[in-house]
C-alpha cells in the first residue's frame, strides 16, 4: 500500500522519515554525515546553490559540528530545521515548512547527498525509498512525543530491540544519547553542536529549559527500563513453574 503523506502547509510542522531502500545503509563514515548535515544546511535555500561544497579533509574534528559550512551569501529558506537525527540507514527531521511548497523543493535539491554516495560508492540507483515518509505534528503535546522518539532512536544502537523488550542499563543509554555526534539532542542540552542549523527557538518555548528536556527523556529511558526488570522477573517466574 503506497505511502500517503499530507499536503505540505506553511507554518506546519512534521516528522519527515527517510529510509535507505532495502536497508541500505545511507552513512558509512564521519565525512557522510558530515556532507549529510551541510547538505541540510546549504540546500535549504530558495536560490539556486552553485559549487556549494568544499572538499572535507580526512581528519575530521568535532569542531565541524559547531562552526558549520562557510556560506558566501545569506539564504531565503525553504524549512526550518527543528531537530534531527542521522542513524546509519535512516533518518529522522523535525521540520516546519516556511514557504509554499519549501518541504518538497527542500527534499529534490537533498538528492544531492545521494548522487555524491553512488559516486564515492561506485553505486547506482535510489538511495532512499521513496516517497519519504512525513506526519504533520498537530498539538504541542505530540511535538514533544516526537522530538523525544527523534533524539531516543540511537538507543537502538546499542540495545537492539529495547522498544520490545526495554532498556538493560538506563545510565550507559542516557550517556550514549548525549554523546552521540549525528543526533541534535545534545545541542538542546546545551552544547554547541547543530548552532549553525537547528532553529530552536520555537521547540525551547514546549521544552522549556535542557533540564526538563533531560529529565522527561530519562524518564522515557527508566520506563523502559523498569519494563526490562519486569521481563525479567516474568521470566525468572515462569522458569520457577517449569
Amino acid at each position: 500500500m503506497p505511502i500517503k503523506r499530507p499536503q505540505f502547509a506553511d507554518g506546519e510542522i512534521y516528522h519527515v522519515i527517510l529510509r535507505g531502500i532495502a536497508g541500505q545503509k545511507t552513512f558509512l563514515e564521519k565525512r557522510d554525515y558530515l556532507r549529510y548535515l551541510f547538505s541540510l544546511h546549504i540546500f535549504n535555500n530558495k536560490g539556486r546553490v552553485i559549487k556549494p561544497f568544499r572538499p572535507v579533509r580526512d581528519g575530521f574534528s568535532d569542531r565541524l559540528l559547531i562552526r558549520g559550512p562557510d556560506l558566501e551569501k545569506p539564504r531565503e529558506l525553504l524549512i526550518e530545521i527543528l531537530g534531527l537525527c542521522l542513524m546509519p540507514n535512516h533518518i529522522h527531521l523535525l521540520v516546519r515548512q516556511v514557504v509554499e511548497n519549501g518541504i518538497s523543493l527542500f527534499f529534490q535539491k537533498m538528492g544531492g547527498y545521494s548522487s555524491y554516495f553512488n559516486k564515492k560508492y561506485e553505486r547506482f540507483g535510489s538511495l532512499f525509498q521513496r516517497p519519504f515518509k512525513a506526519v504533520l505534528i498537530k498539538t504541542d503535546d505530540q511535538l514533544l512525543i516526537a522530538i523525544t522518539y527523534i533524539h531516543m532512536n540511537p538507543i537502538d544502537l546499542i540495545e537492539p530491540n529495547w522498544k520490545i523488550r526495554g532498556i538493560a542499563n538506563p545510565q550507559k543509554v542516557m550517556e550514549f544519547l548525549e554523546s552521540y555526534l549525528w543526533s541534535s539532542y545534545p545541542y538542546y542540552l546545551g552544547k554547541e553542536n547543530f548552532s549553525w542549523l537547528i532553529d530552536s527557538l520555537f521547540l525551547k518555548k514546549i521544552l522549556k529549559s535542557p533540564e526538563d528536556f533531560r529529565n522527561f527523556v530519562k524518564a522515557r529511558v527508566l520506563y523502559k527500563a523498569r519494563l526490562n526488570d519486569f521481563l525479567g522477573a516474568l521470566q525468572d517466574f515462569s522458569l520457577t513453574l517449569e
